[in-house]
């Protein structure tokens, strides 16, 4: 007895491959019919199911089955090789007796193709090919799934599938692959090192980036724990250490003392003015009584939740908006997943930020969500921060900086497992 196993993508099409290959006499018997996950990369991303049936074959009508077994893969390929000689739509166009296609692809497709002539049965048999994979084309983009090639274009799937790992939106990932397939060639497909240097390109068109140090005052918003007070320091080293301006540190954060003694020695080191400030109004006269050309302030960490400790910190600000300018940083952690950089985004909008800074991001994978959030919110990037050294750990924001940070893991990766 000569036992099988079946595949297809409907239970129509595996069960037409069974009779098929095997028959539909009583010498054909079938033990199991069964819906399965697909194993390759691609289904294990789209959660995709196909049809399998275990059989045997009683031994005096044994017939050998197929050496190709026409899975996902196997179509595709063989479909690939067909769209790259010619067009499906000019031979449906043409009679079958002066249509090339079966022609021209018969010495390449195996065994079955061996007849040189014109045949009815193996034009059927691609038109047959054709309406599964745009019945799996279908299938995938009902998933989610970009419309993508699945074999001329594994390396768009890749980088899909990368700006998924690296915290993008599905939605997000797809319109990338996708501007990045209408960038490239169909010949280039293939070549990761093209489609990178198009997907970084376009990347950075999502990346805008602004200076710091605009206005005179300027100060840091964020949630606790984001390197708010770190930062803060860096500017003032940069500002006075390096372009030698006059700076003048201000501090509204009076829940950490610990965190204001810092603020003090930073201050000292640098040889600059540093205040405490209490009340709004002691804020305002701070700054009315500054001969410095830069007020940097501080501000306490606070939840995104915390929506009345977030007004009290407003209220220092409106005391002195009306006769100033203020340039106001919202400083998010690299690490912040998607759904709470939306939070962050929201919740902070109260302070009227114009400029992020995205902080250690020596100490995050990928702070991808940061930068699709920013695009959704049309905010400029001022600075990157990344470690403690106040001197050397940071650098002014660049979207191609930016966009390599992000992409050129994928560049470099040897084996997909490693993303997981």
């Amino acid at each position: 007895m000569h036992y099988f196993t079946e595949q297809g993508a409907t239970h129509a099409e595996v069960l037409a491959k069974v009779r098929s290959k095997y028959g539909s006499g009583s010498d054909v018997l079938i033990s199991s019919q069964r819906e399965v996950p697909v194993k390759s990369v691609w289904g294990k991303l789209t959660r995709q199911t196909q049809w399998e049936i275990h059989g045997a074959l009683l031994e005096k009508n044994k017939t050998p089955a197929k050496k190709k077994d026409e899975t996902l893969d196997n179509k595709l390929k063989l479909l690939e090789e067909m769209l790259n000689r010619t067009s499906f739509k000019k031979t449906e166009e043409r009679p079958i007796a002066e249509a090339p296609l079966v022609r021209e692809l018969k010495p390449q497709l195996g065994k079955e193709f061996v007849s040189t002539k014109p045949d009815a049965v193996d034009t059927e048999k691609v038109r047959r090919l054709e309406a599964e994979v745009a019945e799996l084309r279908q299938e995938l983009k009902r998933k989610g799934a970009p419309d993508l090639e699945l074999v001329a274009e594994r390396e768009l799937l890749s980088l899909y599938d990368h700006c998924c790992s690296m915290g993008f939106s599905h939605a997000f990932a797809e319109s990338l692959a996708m501007r990045t397939r209408a960038a490239v060639a169909p010949t280039d497909f293939k070549l990761r090192k093209k489609i990178h240097e198009k997907a970084r390109t376009i990347l950075a068109e999502h990346v805008r980036t602004t200076n710091s140090g605009s206005q005179r005052i300027v100060t840091l918003v964020g949630p606790t724990g984001a390197g708010k007070t770190t930062t803060l320091v860096k500017l003032a080293a940069r500002l006075s250490v390096r372009e030698k301006r006059k700076v003048e540190l201000i501090t509204i954060d009076n829940y950490r003392i610990a965190a204001t003694e810092q603020l003090k020695v930073y201050a000292r080191i640098m040889d600059i003015d540093c205040r405490v400030c209490r009340q709004p109004q002691e804020l305002q006269e701070a700054i009315e009584q500054s001969r410095a050309e830069f007020i940097l302030i501080d501000t306490s960490g606070s939840s995104p939740a915390n929506r009345d400790f977030l007004l009290k910190q407003r209220a220092f600000f409106e005391a002195i908006h009306t006769q100033h300018e203020i340039e106001t940083h919202l400083v998010i952690p690299a690490l912040t997943r998607l759904q709470d950089a939306k939070l962050l985004f929201d919740r902070f909008e109260i302070f009227n930020y114009s400029r992020i800074i995205i902080s250690k991001i020596d100490e995050s994978y990928s702070f991808a969500p940061v930068v699709e959030l920013a695009d959704t919110w049309n905010k400029p990037f001022s600075m990157l921060t990344n470690g403690q050294d106040v001197a050397k750990d940071w650098l002014d924001a660049d979207r191609m900086i930016i966009a390599d940070a992000l992409l050129k893991k994928w560049l470099d990766e040897i084996d997909p497992i490693e993303r997981k």
